[in-house]
């Protein structure tokens, strides 16, 4: 992802060791800011979340009973929906506060993070020429081929993250329009579930409604759910397989059905990473298929046949 920043720095007159150095502590800056900016809004704001949540569950509980489809299920989901929470908020976060807590295997896993990055960025180019001449086929055609797989990798993921911003960006606007509260909370949670395809956008539209309806009643949550709907929708179904399928050079149907196979088969981590390795192989088959070497199989297989 940071290679083209450091090749555009070396262009223009920039040692390559450094321009591999600014990009690694432009990663710590930016991941100290994330963690400033989301993880302690989110953690400071967790008891009013709880709270948000409790009161949602109360508020359809409350609905339900007033329609007549109350009663000890209804009852029994509300404490649940409180309890969990609750017991989220005070035995989750002490643990991994715990954890966290062992300075010298944090400080010992960040220092190996830190330098893993600056040497793959410095020296990304004697690696490629490594792995371009050990992928059982010729270093030209290897080489295209890690670089193609580079280029959909960056393209899958600035494509996911523009239509991860976009949802963030409708939900929150319309929650400050509305008077919803935890409106930034709300919107980061839009974007981080927007990479677990498909069920991520169920999680944080649930979410964003249970939030809406304990805030503003069953006005505020029908307006959220249309927003997060029209976002979540045309982002998941139209928007990002036409954004990765140009990115990723694949019919945005392909996309698609790769990514629920991926998802199907190896979870959320099979769906993120599916559609750009479906990309690779189909770039790979047609690499050698270019450079003839299917021919020479089929001829050797006639040949071992008796064929002409």
């Amino acid at each position: 992802m940071l290679s083209p920043v450091a090749d555009r720095l070396e262009r223009h007159g920039v040692k390559r060791w450094i321009g591999a150095l600014l990009c690694t502590l432009l990663v710590v800056v930016v991941g100290i800011g994330l963690i400033l900016l989301i993880v302690v809004q989110v953690v400071n704001q967790a008891s009013e979340i709880g709270d948000q949540l409790a009161k949602a569950a109360g508020d359809v509980a409350d609905w339900l009973d007033e329609q007549g489809w109350g009663g000890d299920l209804v009852s029994s989901l509300e404490t649940s929906v409180r309890d969990n929470w609750q017991m989220l908020v005070r035995g989750v976060a002490p643990r991994v506060t715990a954890g966290l807590s062992s300075m010298a295997t944090l400080v010992l896993v960040v220092v190996l993070a830190v330098n893993i990055l600056f040497f793959l960025i410095k020296d990304s180019r004697q690696l490629s020429r490594w792995m371009s001449g050990h992928l059982g086929a010729s270093q030209e055609i290897g080489a295209r081929t890690l670089a193609y797989s580079a280029k959909s990798i960056r393209g899958y993921f600035v494509g996911t993250t523009i239509v991860g911003v976009v949802n963030a960006l409708v939900v929150s606007i319309g929650a400050l329009t509305m008077g919803t509260p935890l409106a930034f909370v709300l919107g980061v949670v839009m974007l981080f579930t927007n990479y677990v395809p498909f069920i991520g956008a169920f999680i944080g539209g649930a979410f964003a409604v249970l939030i809406a309806f304990a805030g503003g009643g069953p006005a505020d949550a029908l307006i959220m759910l249309v927003l997060v709907l029209a976002a979540n929708g045309p982002g998941q179904w139209v928007v990002q397989p036409l954004a990765l399928g140009a990115s990723l050079n694949l019919h945005p149907i392909v996309v698609l059905f790769v990514t629920m196979a991926g998802t199907i088969l190896a979870g959320p981590v099979g769906g993120v990473v599916s559609a750009p390795l479906a990309a690779v192989a189909v770039e790979a088959v047609r690499q050698i298929r270019t450079a003839g070497l299917f021919e020479e199989d089929d001829a050797t297989v006639a040949t071992s046949a008796g064929g002409p």
